[in-house]
């Protein structure tokens, strides 16, 4: 925060980064499996990453094994936290029955008929059998971003690309169609800042979140 942003009243609630976990393992040809290895053979540069991270955030860490995986790759590479805790509401999308299915044949069967969306092959508001819809998912989140934001911490929450996009959908007051056209790729990172504002700004255009960048990858 500069000195005329404290004049105006602006008071930064906290500041997030986003970190969707690195590669995983399986047949792109498929819906993914719920919880893939990571792939053994991608190329990510953990040092780049660790270097651009803030030392003693708390973090916050989607339980399944590629998430888990990927902080123990970006501690061993020397990155620093304050804590590192997990939370179930960071876990991705459920496809339900169709994790591990073929994409073209869930397509011909399932979705051939009913909405469609031009970035996923599922669209928002279509919840697979024992499934979650991204809508529901982003109800999900939601809660944890306000929680995260406003707890007085800086945290760096490692999680899932679904996620991120639900989270930075919600930051900005997008709806959940809108939320599925970002690009969050593997290894990726993405910085949001929450602001207070007060004073003269009370009224002000523009919202209380500023993305200070996006699928930045590694």
């Amino acid at each position: 925060m500069t000195p005329a942003d404290a004049e105006k009243g602006i008071i930064t609630l906290g500041r997030l980064i986003l970190i969707r976990h690195a590669r995983t393992d399986y047949d792109r040809a498929l819906i993914p499996p719920e919880d893939p290895p990571l792939d053994p053979l991608a190329q990510h540069d953990y040092v780049a990453m660790v270097s651009e991270l803030p030392k003693h955030w708390h973090w916050v860490v989607s339980p399944l094994r590629r998430c888990l995986a990927t902080a123990e790759h970006l501690i061993s590479h020397g990155a620093e936290c304050a804590e590192h805790t997990t939370d179930n509401r960071l876990i991705e999308q459920s496809y339900g029955r169709w994790h591990g299915q073929d994409i073209a044949t869930v397509w011909d069967k399932e979705l051939a008929e009913g909405s469609k969306h031009n970035w996923h092959f599922l669209h928002p508001d279509h919840t697979p059998p024992e499934g979650e819809s991204f809508h529901q998912l982003t109800k999900r989140v939601t809660p944890l971003l306000h929680e995260l934001s406003t707890s007085g911490q800086n945290y760096i929450v490692i999680t899932h690309g679904m996620v991120i996009r639900a989270m930075v959908g919600a930051a900005l007051g997008l709806t959940p169609d809108r939320a599925m056209a970002f690009e969050i790729a593997p290894m990726s990172m993405t910085g949001l800042t929450r602001m207070n504002k007060g004073g003269s700004l009370d009224q002000a255009n523009g919202g209380d979140w500023q993305v200070n960048f996006l699928n930045r990858g590694f």
